[in-house]
């Protein structure tokens, strides 16, 4: 189980026990210093082997589960120093294949990226506000 604060901290605890009537118990596994301003969103890559931290620091972080280290650091912050702030990184959603992720953001865009390379695949525009929550299907609906 994951979650995150308003400090941009992210804490993960193993959870055991919650079988029959036996209680559940968090055993607290690690704390992450994700962000430098609000987390907003954390979520687990479908394999598990990820976890994706997204900030009101313009970013969405991508962890490797096996020591949380940080694999992929995916920003929306301008390059150019005279280009005001594009917001919040809102949250995200990883793909069945763990291969890529789609952020929400408030500059109005979703993206697709490429995890490992943190490349932009592609934008979706056309929102008059801001994306604040998506959701990843893979499969074609019907």
């Amino acid at each position: 189980m994951a979650a995150v604060n308003s400090t941009g901290n992210c804490y993960v605890w193993n959870l055991t026990g919650g079988i029959g009537d036996e209680v559940t118990q968090l055993i607290p596994k690690t704390k992450i210093p994700a962000h430098t301003r609000y987390a907003l969103q954390c979520r687990f890559s479908p394999d598990s082997t990820l976890l994706a931290t997204c900030s009101a620091d313009q970013t969405c972080k991508i962890w490797r589960t096996s020591n949380f280290s940080l694999m992929t650091e995916l920003s929306i912050k301008s390059s150019n120093p005279g280009e005001s702030s594009r917001g919040w990184m809102w949250g995200c959603a990883f793909s069945g294949d763990s291969q890529y992720i789609v952020t929400a953001s408030s500059d109005n865009l979703a993206r697709l990226w490429c995890v490992e390379t943190g490349e932009i695949k592609r934008e979706y525009g056309g929102h008059q506000k801001a994306v604040v929550c998506l959701a990843f299907n893979d499969s074609v609906l019907g």
